[in-house]
């Protein structure tokens, strides 16, 4: 056989006029080439045994020459169904010796200088020494004997087989081809309508485990199929031979010529794995040699130029000059747009210029081509327009009012980067051709807040955190565990960095992070003790599975696949994330209706459609200012450029407070134990601003009496006796307060009565009398045999009212307001 020929450079190998096979030979990786044992001449990759992506390790079975191809398997296939059946331990499995095998492939004669192929591939001799040696004078002779004997000498090679695939030697003169495909020629010979000269330019070659073969196909695909496959390895994919042979096999059955001409390898029959990666390669050939620069001027981009993904076309805006004057804007833009949602949001405004591209071409004879021609009356129909397909549903106003305020932008833009001058794409648009402060539409209601989960629901996710890990990975769990705890959005999760965790001077833990959508980088945000330990043992987890990538360069949560070095971060959890909660059975929570007048709590299944990553955050933000984390601290917290986004929690919060007083007013009584309302319904919101406007709140309840109230609780004039006062009232949000105060009472009574020092007149006033003590009983005991008369759900709903009620109270009696501790929903966690 031929010894493999030097890997010359690759300018020299392209054929003259081949300008496209010139440009992507001039880009492969020569070391890469050397690593895949690559000859121009003999074309046949050979897989290494020992490279982060595409190394194959040898099968640790004694005798097997085959690979392992599957990272996850400890032997190859063949050694792992003889494992199965063969019922040892691995560790004393691997020990013993596989049999011989009729193996596959060729190797040379073991006689000196002799270039034709062993007969088999278990033997040592070619066809003719073997004869020699079984049916000559020589057969008493050993191999070794034989090979040494001065009648035996080498002979020169047959050739190359025919077949185009093949790179094996023929094995006789009279026969064009190798052994193994003149065994294949005499069965192809039965079938009907055989034709050898077809047969032997479509054939398959005969390879081993690390081989594959690109003889038999054009030039220009195999240029482009060595640049799809480095491509693909720099992804960190790893095309595996068992895929790339049946390929390739197809490819040069059809006689493709180069990749492009595979439209829809869907549809012709290539597996799944097979599919990704032709559009790999197409894609990795389509953007060879491709400029930012290069692509800019056309209608549509390919973003993976800019370093993004997916395209951008400009087809919605109409007019030329307009269109012309976008690409200009968005070339511009995009660098300030430092996260993935840089397309996106390129992709919004173009759409809402389009809009004003075709209002302008509905509403002008000239169709909008003459940017000199347009005029305020054109800016004033597309404020119409915009406001008609609002009104009849088609955009929300939300989606009206950004794409009016990226259309005023885009053409203050237009102004700044000199496009109206004369020259211009622009020229001469007239200067009233803009969105004026008076043109933008009302903002509506905010959306960003209250769309986090009820508490149950996210117990019950916490407490199935569990199946998440089973069936997505732990990184996934670990990503949505700091999700709940820390409110980030979903790609600041994912993109943390190993080193994420830090601490201030005084030892508290702090989650280091880039606010991506801000592009303020660095943020610290304080965290818990048991988040910073989830944190501590996945950097444990990850350390352990990268040990030989610098700390500095890994990733908190990488990729599970295609990542040798650690280096890539987690891609987007949404899916798995989703799948997990559909697999989830029905999260119940509490609805409060009002049937015969009287409130009836009913347990309905959650829209599970509301549970998504992004959720967490809001859930986060909301139990924040339920607690009454200060206006400014949560803003730091989230991270808000505005604090009208962050004021929207507490305007929530405010609603919730509300449906809890209407919870709490069924059990509502005045000084005497009385129910006030029996059949008690939700206040009106007259009645809201009542209570708030004429009561004061008390120790144990609330008072009417006027002038108290408008002293704001300073002036009772029965000095807080206001068990004896017509004015007050009691619900159960303040029973341990009434308890409180009995157990006070009490002492109270207890010390006066001992040897405590004072005057008759003294001790008589402060002594507690029987009858304050006697009504405060009386009080707390209807309270709590209302309470004992509930239903153990309803009086779970009235428990989680009072405790949102009490959460927000606010006793004017000069004592310091104790701000409530945040809702826990780790004690349900599942352990890791």
């Amino acid at each position: 056989m031929k010894a493999m020929a030097a890997v010359v450079p690759l300018g020299a190998q392209a054929p003259a006029g081949e300008t496209r096979l010139r440009e992507i030979l001039s880009a492969l990786d020569e070391e890469f080439l050397g690593l895949l044992g690559w000859d121009w001449d003999r074309r046949v990759i050979t897989w290494p045994r020992e490279h982060p992506v595409i190394g194959l390790p040898d099968c640790p079975a004694p005798g097997c020459p085959l690979a392992i191809t599957v990272a996850t398997r400890p032997m190859c296939g063949g050694c792992m169904e003889r494992w199965r059946g063969s019922h040892l331990p691995l560790e004393k499995f691997v020990l013993v010796p596989k049999a011989m095998s009729r193996g596959v492939g060729q190797g040379p004669c073991a006689v000196r200088r002799c270039e034709r192929p062993r007969d088999t591939v278990a033997g040592r001799l070619c066809q003719a020494r073997d004869a020699q040696h079984t049916k000559t004078g020589l057969r008493t002779l050993t191999v070794e004997e034989f090979l040494a004997h001065p009648r035996v000498s080498g002979h020169a090679s047959f050739g190359r087989c025919e077949v185009a695939a093949c790179y094996l030697d023929r094995a006789a003169r009279q026969d064009p081809y190798c052994k193994a495909h003149l065994q294949r020629l005499y069965r192809a010979r039965t079938e009907a309508g055989f034709e050898e000269a077809h047969w032997r330019r479509t054939d398959k070659a005969i390879c081993t485990t690390r081989e594959v073969s690109l003889r038999g196909l054009p030039d220009l695909l195999v240029g482009e199929l060595l640049y799809g496959l480095w491509a693909r390895t720099q992804e960190g994919m790893k095309p595996r031979p068992e895929c790339l042979r049946p390929l390739y096999d197809r490819l040069r059955a059809h006689q493709v010529r180069e990749l492009a001409e595979v439209a829809d390898p869907a549809g012709q029959g290539h597996s799944r794995e097979q599919v990704t990666m032709i559009r790999a390669w197409q894609r990795a050939l389509r953007l060879l040699n491709l400029t930012p620069e290069r692509e800019r001027v056309k209608d549509v981009w390919d973003m993976a130029v800019f370093g993004y993904t997916g395209r951008i076309s400009f087809a919605p805006v109409l007019q030329e000059p307009l269109r012309e004057a976008m690409k200009i804007w968005v070339y511009d833009d995009l660098p300030r747009r430092r996260n993935k949602n840089a397309v996106q949001h390129a992709r919004a405004v173009i759409a809402a210029v389009g809009m004003l591209s075709e209002s302008l071409r509905l509403q002008r004879e000239d169709r909008g081509m003459v940017p000199a021609a347009w005029s305020r009356k054109d800016i004033v129909a597309f404020t119409k327009r915009m406001g008609y397909f609002t009104a009849g549903g088609q955009i929300s106003p939300a989606r009206r009012l950004a794409f009016t305020r990226f259309v005023r932008r885009v053409l203050l833009r237009f102004r700044a980067l000199g496009l109206t001058a004369p020259g211009q794409l622009l020229e001469g648009m007239p200067a009233d051709f803009a969105i004026s402060p008076e043109d933008m539409p009302d903002e509506p209601e905010d959306t960003e807040a209250g769309r986090d989960l009820p508490d149950e629901v996210l117990r019950e996710l916490c407490a199935r955190l569990g199946e998440l890990e089973a069936v997505s990975g732990t990184e996934v769990r670990v990503a949505t565990e700091l999700l709940i705890d820390t409110g980030r959005r979903p790609d600041e999760i994912n993109t943390l960095m190993l080193d994420c965790l830090e601490q201030d001077p005084d030892g508290s833990d702090v989650l280091v992070y880039d606010n991506h959508k801000g592009y303020r980088l660095g943020r610290r945000l304080p965290i818990g003790a048991e988040t910073a330990a989830v944190i501590r043992r996945q950097q444990q987890r990850v350390r352990e599975r990268f040990p030989a990538t610098a700390p500095a360069r890994l990733r908190l949560l990488p990729r599970p696949k295609t990542n040798p070095e650690g280096t890539k971060p987690l891609p987007e959890i949404g899916g798995q994330h989703r799948a997990w909660v559909t697999s989830l059975p029905d999260l119940l929570v509490p609805v409060l209706t009002l049937e015969r007048g009287t409130q009836v709590t009913h347990l309905v299944p959650f829209d599970k459609k509301r549970i998504f990553p992004y959720a967490y955050r809001h859930c986060y933000a909301q139990r924040h200012a339920d607690a009454g984390v200060p206006v400014d601290v949560l803003k730091e917290l989230m991270d808000h450029r505005r604090i009208s986004t962050t004021m929207g929690y507490y305007r929530v919060g405010h609603d919730r407070r509300r449906e809890a007083i209407d919870r709490v007013t069924a059990l509502q009584f005045d000084r005497h134990g009385n129910r006030v309302w029996r059949a008690a319904q939700s206040l009106l919101d007259s009645e809201h601003v009542r209570r708030a406007i004429g009561e004061v709140a008390v120790p144990y309840g609330v008072c009417r009496e006027p002038t108290n109230v408008a002293a704001g609780g300073h002036a009772c004039p029965l000095r807080f006796r206001c068990l004896g006062c017509e004015h007050f009232s009691t619900d159960v949000s303040y029973l341990p307060d009434l308890q409180a105060h009995l157990a006070d009472l009490l002492r109270s009574r207890e010390r006066l009565m001992s040897a405590f020092e004072a005057d008759d007149w003294a001790r008589t006033q402060a002594m507690p009398s029987e009858e304050e003590i006697r009504r405060i009983r009386r009080l707390i005991d209807r309270v709590q045999n209302d309470l004992d008369d509930l239903t153990p759900e309803e009086r779970a709903h009235i428990e989680q009212a009072v405790a949102v009620v009490r959460r927000s109270r606010t006793v004017m009696l000069g004592m310091p307001r104790v701000r409530q501790p945040l809702p826990d929903v780790r004690p349900v966690r599942t352990p890791m």
